[in-house]
């Protein structure tokens, strides 16, 4: 019974942990977009403030 017991928490355990693996890999992803994302509006910036510095806003 203990054995039987122990099989079924690892099982869980192993449906558990390939869960997470997935949710972090979604994770990532999303940072992958946020860190293009942030670059591009660093770029935008970077044009607004070229523009600014020519026009003496």
């Amino acid at each position: 019974d203990r054995a039987a017991h122990g099989s079924s928490v690892v099982q869980h355990a192993t449906r558990e942990i390939s869960q997470l693996a997935g949710e972090v890999g979604q994770l990532g992803q999303a940072m992958q977009r946020l860190i293009q994302d942030s670059d591009k509006i660093g770029g935008v910036i970077d044009v607004i403030k070229a523009v600014a510095e020519q026009t003496n806003l």
